[in-house]
């Protein structure tokens, strides 16, 4: 009788373990959270050196309807016409951003002197008016870009996250005689965008 009270009874145990444990609820995760990194573009460039005096340094002085460069190997001396080298570069620019940058320069209208040209916004020159164009370390004759007063085209593109670049201007003075002998000015500006 012990034998056959065990044989009913173990399988009534079974089936009343197996239905305690379905009663029971199974405990999952019902949420979980995600970190987000917030990593803002930041962007920034700096340029040395920040002034350039054209044809002064000799004590000449600017001629009308002359191109200059900013060629530390000589002013009146183009760059490398299959790509400029850094040698032929006066100003060093720096990425200082944590994204890579496109670069813009415009140029503005002369101003404070006795003759005041106005940027062409062509890259070339007539009375009254000059012309600039910008060029990059590496760049041929045909990627250099005119610099307008605004809205010139981008002139170098995807430069690297803190990289120094080297560039240069050229400035086509205009075509007539000055009126006068008291400096003017303008200023090149580089403006970053990210790429």
């Amino acid at each position: 009788m012990k034998g056959k009270l065990w044989r009913i009874l173990v399988p009534l145990v079974l089936v009343m373990v197996i239905i305690f444990i379905s009663a029971i609820p199974i405990q999952a995760e019902t949420s979980d959270t995600v970190v987000f990194t917030n990593t803002p573009q930041f962007l920034s460039v700096s340029i040395a050196p920040g002034t350039y005096e054209i044809n002064g340094a000799d004590g000449k002085g600017a001629k009308p309807n002359t191109t200059y460069y900013t060629n530390p190997l000589g002013m009146e001396t183009a760059p490398t016409g299959a790509g400029a080298l850094d040698a032929e570069c006066s100003f060093t620019i720096t990425n200082l951003s944590n994204v890579a940058i496109d670069l813009t320069v415009t140029s503005s209208d002369f101003s404070a002197g006795d003759d005041n040209s106005t940027n062409s916004d062509a890259g070339t020159n007539a009375a009254t008016e000059y012309g600039a164009k910008s060029y990059f370390s590496g760049q041929a004759t045909a990627a250099w870009v005119v610099a307008k007063v605004s809205g010139s085209a981008t002139g170098y593109s995807n430069l690297a996250a803190v990289t120094d670049l080297k560039f240069g201007m050229i400035i086509l003075e205009q075509s007539n005689a000055w009126t006068g002998a008291t400096p003017a000015n303008f200023t090149v500006e580089v403006v970053a965008s990210a790429s």
